[in-house]
C-alpha cells in the first residue's frame, strides 16, 4: 500500500493564531485513532503568519478519502472553521520515494 500525504493550504483571519493552532490540536486529537490516519502537522508560513498548511500522513489515498467523505469529517473538523479566511486548498500525494 502507498503512503498518502495530504496538505491543506489555508489562510486565517488576521490575528487568530494562537486560536487556530489551538483548535488543531483539538482536531488532531479528534483525528488520532481514526484507520489510516498516521499524523498530522501544522505548518506556518514564515513570512505570513495568517498562512498554513495542514500536513497529514495515511496509510493510503483511500484511507484518506474514507475519512474525509465520512460524515463524521465534518464534525470532527469543525473546531477549525471559524478560523478560515476565504477558501482552503487541499491537495493529496502519494509518496513516491522513501529513504531511510
Amino acid at each position: 500500500m502507498t503512503k498518502t500525504r495530504v496538505l491543506v493550504f489555508a489562510t486565517i483571519r488576521p490575528g487568530t493564531g494562537p486560536e487556530f493552532e489551538a483548535a488543531f490540536e483539538q482536531v488532531s486529537a479528534r483525528v488520532r485513532g481514526t484507520p489510516g490516519c498516521i499524523r498530522d502537522e501544522l505548518l506556518r508560513d514564515e513570512t505570513d503568519p495568517d498562512a498554513y498548511v495542514l500536513l497529514s500522513e495515511w496509510d493510503s489515498r483511500e484511507a484518506f478519502l474514507a475519512w474525509e467523505n465520512a460524515p463524521i469529517h465534518r464534525e470532527m473538523t469543525t473546531p477549525m472553521r471559524p478560523y478560515w479566511a476565504g477558501s482552503v486548498r487541499r491537495a493529496l500525494f502519494d509518496v513516491a520515494v522513501r529513504l531511510p
